[in-house]
């Protein structure tokens, strides 16, 4: 989850910070320079669709095998048995 998590935050703020290091270092660059609404608004959708896609991917390229069934890991006599599929 900790990972998912992580995934989305990244590839959401990803545009924002390819746009401040574009901005920053851009010849006669302004620094302070507000950034619009218009601006926020793009990179904000073009994070979302960034998130959407890396959603997508990692559903169809991660778990198991079709047909196959999940056991999660469990406590059998004070062992942790690991989960997997059958």
């Amino acid at each position: 989850m900790l990972r998912f998590l992580a995934i989305t935050v990244v590839c959401f703020l990803a545009p924002f910070i390819v746009y401040a290091g574009w901005r920053q270092f851009a010849p006669g660059a302004v620094t302070g320079e507000v950034w619009t609404y218009r601006v926020l608004s793009r990179l904000s959708a073009i994070g979302i669709a960034i998130v959407l896609v890396a959603i997508l991917g990692l559903v169809s390229f991660s778990g198991g095998q079709a047909g196959k069934t999940y056991h999660p890991a469990e406590f059998r006599d004070g062992v942790l048995v690991p989960g997997g599929f059958d």
